[in-house]
């Protein structure tokens, strides 16, 4: 009784508040997207974002049943689901690169190896390649580690390299703090994930192809997408929704203070010349 007395008494003693702006997240996009929308709230008294979870497709089918404002998902539409939007709206959803994911591959400092492909990789991690001879290197098994598909790391790696393949049942699977200590205890061990210094492993270099030229992992590299492991993240919108809200709230993620929220959560900021473009 008191509680539902005061929210009365609150909402007649205040004004109507903006309809609220809604975003339906990947689940490796929910704690980045909570944190925006926290933070923007802040900054903003009036505005109200809810945030819910799923899988991408399932965020962008919500967009495009007008069920949310905003998909906010780990790679660009597909052809079906533009479609969908497109017959929906009748027109392009407005999409908005708002950072980039990277996985780096590591192996401890002693091994050998300096260079893997995708096909290499693909092949290591469904269990096909099980001997570093096999990837020109030493006579010995390999040990391979994995993050789960649910972590920023581990969606990428999975879509991107494993072309939406399940890891073999072997891989033992790991936060990412447990990864980097595994593998500097082991010499025979590979695994994946955000490209950050690590005392006792190194980041390989990626070859897209056997005929591709290997690329380093560098912050550079991953910003413009040189490096070959590396995605945009992207916000997808309703265009005719007609909300001012959902302009301002993509513009802000675009900016430098929404930008460092991104890097803070483990993603890379968008260079100017991507920002300025949306």
């Amino acid at each position: 009784m008191v509680r539902i007395f005061l929210i009365s008494v609150l909402g007649s003693a205040l004004p109507a508040m903006a309809q609220p702006i809604t975003i339906n997240a990947s689940d490796s996009l929910v704690p980045l997207s909570q944190k925006w929308a926290a933070a923007y709230m802040t900054k903003h008294p009036d505005a109200r974002i809810q945030v819910t979870s799923g899988e991408a497709a399932a965020a962008l089918e919500a967009l495009a049943k007008q069920k949310a404002d905003i998909a906010a998902v780990p790679r660009s539409m597909r052809y079906t689901e533009a479609d969908a939007c497109q017959a929906a709206f009748g027109q392009r959803a407005l999409e908005c690169k708002v950072g980039v994911n990277a996985v780096a591959v590591y192996v401890h400092a002693d091994n050998p190896v300096k260079v893997v492909t995708y096909d290499e990789l693909f092949d290591i991690y469904r269990g096909k390649r099980r001997n570093w001879k096999e990837v020109d290197g030493r006579d010995a098994a390999i040990t391979v580690y994995g993050q789960g598909t649910n972590t920023p790391a581990g969606e990428l790696f999975m879509e991107e390299v494993l072309n939406r393949k399940e890891q073999a049942s072997d891989v033992r699977v790991m936060t990412e703090a447990e990864l980097r200590k595994a593998l500097a205890r082991d010499t025979n061990g590979i695994g994946f994930g955000a490209f950050a210094p690590s005392e006792g492993i190194r980041a390989l270099s990626i070859k897209r192809a056997f005929s591709s030229t290997p690329v380093q992992p560098s912050a550079e590299a991953i910003s413009n997408r040189i490096y070959p492991i590396t995605r945009f993240i992207y916000c997808y919108a309703n265009p005719t929704a007609g909300k001012a809200e959902i302009k301002a709230f993509l513009d802000w993620i675009r900016s430098d203070e929404g930008q460092q929220m991104g890097t803070q959560a483990g993603y890379w900021p968008l260079p100017a010349k991507w920002r300025a473009s949306q």
